[in-house]
């Protein structure tokens, strides 16, 4: 830094002068030199990875795949998937029973009660609305409205003389509601008579009465045992028994019961085997019924390490009037299903899995209040599954793709002009799904985004379909096609010598052309794929002329931003070049919006000078060149505002074939002398 030194006693008096006279203040020029960018050049400006470098002289082979084009063309994923079932009080059933009840020949007529035990005339009789008899149906339950169900009346006749006709009655005891009534005619000494009634929209209560409309009897054949506790034996059974509402003691017993197999539409696919990587399985349960049930759920069909999918879940009774809730997501990863149905030994299909629901009721003995209202809901749902892996067919399907653009990154930082001497070309095509595949290339254009200039290729080969084959059934296997382009078949000369950065192309890729060739053994990894590469493979020898390299660099000008005493600055380039060419240099602003700003000036269209090589062109030693750029007031603001500097390095070759090496640098160190006005 160059400082103004003044003397002491000169200080003084300005300071007094200043404070007696309050002028204003001072100003002078002073200047500050600080280091600004720095940079690095070399074939690493071209993407260096993609150059391989010759061990034995230093020079390059240039290899370079470019990815133009990659689709995972049997991206699988199985459908959401729901299964919604579940019952309400209409599905339960209440135990068939039977009881017996008898009304006795002392009920019929307490006269018998007088001869009982002995030997008499019994005359012929005709009784009508004999005194009710209790019924106690509570072995049934407390009380039922039933949708459907049967009640059989069986009458024994247990009286010493035949029964020509009895009407039978039975009544709820509460409200005298008719349960059932029916006639039973020409029931012999001994014998018995069984009617059905249809208890469809009945009410029941566990308190009934039996009654006898009618009794008509005929005589006895002579003198008979009067016995006063015998008479009429009835037995009640019930069966079938489906309430809509009751209080009941439920026994035991399966409500649910799917045994089934289950299919998904795989967009064309069919699926043999599925190996799932991610998704969930979603099982949930409500219930309102006070009684306790076990759900029991298996997918056979799906292994984990051999174990098949199943769950057993308990579900307690609820309070009345609550409700319980269970749910559980089982995570699927790494579940193999078979998709092959039930049965595959007898029915071998494909996109079908098995699945067995069994729900049960599990008695306690308690008679619990249930209605129509009351249910359980049972919903498992199959989120989109992705695979690990499947195996089957995997369809037919046509994926036209483009007109799109791809980035070609060999030549991104590069415009001029760039000869080949001698080189390859090819297309490769390489396919990691276990399919046979198709390829149709309708256009390929090179672009320079610099120049404007661009190249349709023209190939013999790319004009027929591309067939390929499948790989072998493992991660990451694939086959590849190589389509060779040269001078002789193609225009990929002109189509190279563009530089393109970008690449446009429109493509078909079809699955199975052939269709299912591989009889349900193609398959599909998570990461399967057909991608497309241009490839190129060079010598190391190019004819440079017009070559540029490309850096941009952050600008250290934090100190100097925005101060308005800024009056001019120099910038100097010490530059040390490797390269046996001579080189152009072009300096260019950029603000934080990465737009120019503007375009430094080179004092005297100074170049640099070429370093020096041996007779092979390998680098022996580099020349050292400094180059000065004035940067005046009028154009000041445009460095203030500056965030970033591309450095543009233009080879002057003299446009002949000349190898170049990785050992090439051109090193560039920045520094600025700023000139300002200080206040004193």
């Amino acid at each position: 830094m160059k400082r103004n030194i003044l003397p002491f006693w000169l200080l003084l008096s300005l300071t007094i002068a200043f404070v007696g006279c309050k002028r204003k203040a001072a100003k002078w020029d002073t200047q500050v030199a600080v280091p600004l960018f720095n940079a690095n050049l070399s074939l690493d400006n071209i993407d260096n990875s993609r150059l391989i470098n010759n061990v034995s002289d230093s020079s390059y082979d240039l290899i370079y795949d470019e990815l133009i084009y990659s689709a995972r063309l049997a991206q699988m994923k199985t459908p959401d998937t729901s299964i919604n079932t579940g019952f309400t009080l209409s599905r339960l059933k209440l135990t068939d029973r039977s009881i017996s009840q008898n009304i006795t020949l002392g009920q019929i007529n307490p006269l018998f009660n007088f001869l009982n035990g002995q030997t008499a005339d019994v005359p012929a009789q005709d009784q009508s609305n004999l005194s009710p008899v209790d019924i106690d149906a509570s072995a049934f339950f407390e009380t039922a409205t039933l949708d459907s169900g049967f009640l059989d009346v069986t009458l024994k006749n247990e009286l010493p003389v035949n029964v020509s006709l009895l009407v039978f009655q039975i009544i709820n005891a509460n409200d005298l509601s008719e349960v059932a009534l029916d006639s039973f005619t020409n029931i012999g000494v001994g014998n018995q008579v069984t009617r059905t009634i249809n208890l469809r929209n009945k009410t029941v209560n566990k308190s009934l009465k039996g009654v006898i409309k009618r009794l008509v009897t005929q005589a006895s054949p002579g003198p008979v045992l009067i016995q006063a506790n015998k008479g009429v034996n009835v037995t009640l059974t019930v069966r079938n028994l489906r309430p809509r509402s009751a209080v009941a003691a439920f026994p035991d017993q399966t409500v649910v019961n799917q045994n089934e197999a289950l299919s998904m539409d795989m967009q064309g696919a069919q699926v043999k085997f599925f190996k799932v990587k991610a998704g969930n399985l979603h099982i949930k349960l409500e219930s309102t019924i006070q009684e306790n049930m076990t759900m029991y759920f298996s997918v056979p069909s799906a292994t984990y390490n051999g174990v098949p999918l199943e769950r057993t879940v308990n579900l307690p009774g609820v309070a009345p009037g609550t409700r319980e809730i269970h749910e559980e997501v089982i995570d699927m990863n790494g579940y193999l299903f078979d998709f092959r149905g039930k049965n595959p030994n007898v029915t071998d299909t494909v996109n079908t899995f098995h699945q067995i629901l069994i729900v049960k009721l599990d008695s306690s003995g308690r008679k619990l209040k249930v209605t129509l209202n009351d249910s359980v809901r049972i919903s498992y749902s199959v989120s989109e599954l992705t695979p690990e892996y499947a195996i089957g067919y995997l369809g037919n399907s046509l994926n036209a793709t483009g007109p799109s653009v791809s980035p070609f990154q060999l030549f991104k930082g590069i415009d001029g002009s760039l000869v080949l001497n001698k080189f390859e070309a090819s297309v490769l095509v390489q396919n990691f799904v276990g399919a046979q595949g198709r390829l149709k290339v309708n256009h390929l254009e090179a672009e320079n985004i610099f120049n404007g200039k661009k190249v349709v290729l023209n190939a013999t080969p790319l004009n027929s379909d591309i067939l390929i084959n499948s790989p072998a059934f493992q991660r990451d296997a694939y086959t590849e096609r190589k389509i060779i382009l040269d001078q002789n078949n193609s225009n990929i000369k002109a189509f190279v010598e563009a530089l393109p950065q970008q690449i446009h192309y429109d493509f078909d890729v079809e699955t199975n052309p052939n269709g299912n060739v591989n009889n349900f053994t193609d398959f599909v990894f998570d990461n399967s794929r057909v991608d497309v590469y241009l490839r190129l493979v060079a010598p190391a020898s190019f004819g440079i002329n017009g070559l540029t390299l490309r850096d941009t660099q952050v600008l250290n000008m934090g100190a100097f931003q925005g101060d308005k005493r800024l009056k001019s600055a120099t910038l100097f380039m010490d530059i040390e070049n490797g390269y046996p060419f001579e080189i152009d240099l072009e300096i260019a602003f950029l603000n934080s919006n990465f737009q120019q700003l503007g375009v430094a000036e080179i004092e005297s269209n100074q170049t640099i000078m070429p370093g020096k090589v041996d007779a092979q062109g390998r680098p022996q030693s580099s020349t050292n060149s400094r180059l000065t750029i004035k940067i005046p007031r009028e154009k000041i603001d445009m460095l203030q505002n500056a965030t970033h500097v591309v450095i543009k390095a233009k080879v002057l070759g003299d446009g002949t074939n000349k190898k170049i090496y990785n050992t090439y640098k051109l090193k560039i160190s920045t520094n600025g002398q700023f000139e300002y006005e200080a206040n004193l």
